[in-house]
């Protein structure tokens, strides 16, 4: 089952918390956590849009998948000396 969420104010920082909340709703707490470390360890090894196309899998897209990104993934590479 899917079901579509509007978010209005896509600027402010209160409708980042209600999709984030909406996300973890929806995954549940134990399978949110593992994307969000999933996310956190990349350290930019995988580019955008296959991270939405893996968030697309998981049933989530648009705003809240770009929330996500945006809070637990670092395009920055770790580098190696």
């Amino acid at each position: 089952m899917s079901y579509e969420i509007e978010y209005s104010n896509t600027a402010s920082a209160e409708t980042a918390k209600k999709a984030l909340d909406d996300c973890k709703d929806w995954l549940g707490k134990a399978r949110y956590k593992k994307v969000c470390d999933i996310l956190k360890t990349d350290h930019g090894q995988t580019t955008p849009s296959l991270i939405r196309i893996g968030l697309m899998m998981q049933g989530i897209q648009g705003y809240p998948a770009q929330a996500m990104i945006d809070t637990d993934w670092s395009p920055q590479r770790r580098l190696d000396f």
